[in-house]
């Protein structure tokens, strides 16, 4: 049984390393972002799970980023039902979205949900780093098996060229998130063969990771997991579901469309409506403000 005090904790992301830093490990928690996510795109409990372990490894390299006001945007398209995902880390800001959400599978042989069923086992997991430079850095791999964790295990070890090891997990129950989080180790360069036979020993207590952080606190798990292997938590940093639109992002949007086709809307429709994928504000346009961006479109 979870702790309760536990299972309403902030979502967090500790930053530490072991052995004097021979590898790094990122462990995170993602229980309530989950909840807000679930709240504003109402999946199907393997939705919800696929969901949460994309946004779980998003946050992994989103924090990652010195630039704060760097993102990252990690794009998920397999031959699955579930179609296309996409999610968006602004440092331990994170916001998801899914083609088709509402998308259920049975459970597996296992008793487990079919998350690879879900995202599809064919397609690609692409990553785009925006550093505020001229052109952002994109790296892709092919999906291994649709469960996630593995597939960002292989675009770490193959994009990045560095080796790691995730685990990601969500237990999800009629739409209800009670816990989830993910966990990413890596060992850096010159990292010994005795430290990587210590962390792949290790490797089993990851292995329900969603179960593990509903019964205690991160750093708790952290000091039991990594004991005798020189652990050293170097930050904690929160992570939360946010969505960044805004009316203004919009109306940038409708101007991109062009003249053309906004005299178009405005003769045929005479209004707009958008909505946002990630958190499902919408934002109402009339006849006469969309004729006032038409005004300020330049082709």
């Amino acid at each position: 049984m979870a702790n309760e005090n536990v299972m309403y904790l902030p979502d967090d992301m500790l930053h530490m390393s072991v052995m004097d830093g021979q590898a790094r490990i990122l462990l995170c928690r993602t229980t309530a972002m989950t909840r807000a996510m679930a709240d504003i795109h109402q999946p199907s409990d393997v939705a919800c799970a696929a969901m949460s372990r994309l946004m779980s490894a998003t946050s992994m390299l989103g924090v990652q980023m010195k630039d704060k006001s760097a993102s990252v945007t990690v794009t998920v398209a397999g031959d699955g039902p579930g179609g296309k995902m996409t999610c968006v880390a602004h440092g331990g800001n994170i916001k998801v979205t899914m083609a088709n959400p509402q998308v259920s599978l049975p459970l597996k042989k296992d008793g487990h949900l079919d998350v690879g069923g879900l995202v599809g086992h064919e397609g690609r997991l692409t990553v785009v780093k925006d550093l505020g430079l001229k052109e952002p850095y994109v790296g892709q791999t092919n999906l291994v098996s649709g469960e996630l964790a593995e597939d960002f295990a292989s675009y770490f070890t193959t994009s990045e060229q560095q080796p790691s090891l995730v685990s990601l997990g969500c237990l999800v129950k009629d739409g209800y998130c009670l816990s989830s989080g993910g966990i990413l180790v890596q060992a850096m360069p010159g990292c010994s063969d005795e430290v990587i036979d210590m962390l792949e020993a290790r490797s089993p207590f990851f292995f329900y990771i969603s179960r593990e952080v509903a019964d205690m606190p991160l750093e708790t798990l952290a000091q039991r997991w990594f004991d005798g292997m020189d652990l050293q938590i170097l930050d904690k940093e929160p992570l939360k579901y946010q969505c960044d639109c805004s009316r203004e992002k919009m109306e940038k949007a409708l101007i991109a469309m062009g003249r053309q086709q906004l005299t178009e809307l405005i003769e045929e429709d005479g209004q707009a409506e958008l909505t946002c994928y990630f958190c499902r504000a919408a934002h109402k346009f009339t006849k006469e403000q969309l004729q006032d961006l038409l005004a300020r479109a330049t082709r």
